[in-house]
C-alpha cells in the first residue's frame, strides 16, 4: 500500500508520543519528527546534532555555576 506524506508523519508521532508516554511538548515534537526526515533525507549528520546538543547542554550547565 501506498501512504501519503501525511500519513507516514502521523504514523512517526504515533511511534514518537507512545514511546515518550505523551510528556512532550508540541514544539518538541514537531523538532523531533523534523530533524527525523531531515536525517532521513541526508540534510543533517546525527553526529552533527549530537556535537550540537552536547554543546548546549555545557553552555547552560557552565551559566547555572
Amino acid at each position: 500500500a501506498i501512504s501519503t506524506a501525511v500519513e507516514r508523519v502521523f504514523s512517526q508521532g504515533h511511534h514518537l508520543l507512545s514511546f515518550t508516554r505523551n510528556r512532550l511538548q508540541g514544539s518538541s515534537i514537531r523538532a523531533f519528527l523534523c530533524l527525523g526526515s531531515w536525517a532521513r533525507h541526508d540534510l543533517i549528520l546525527f553526529e552533527d546534532l549530537v556535537a550540537a546538543v552536547k554543546t548546549n547542554s555545557k553552555r547552560k550547565q557552565e551559566s547555572s555555576d
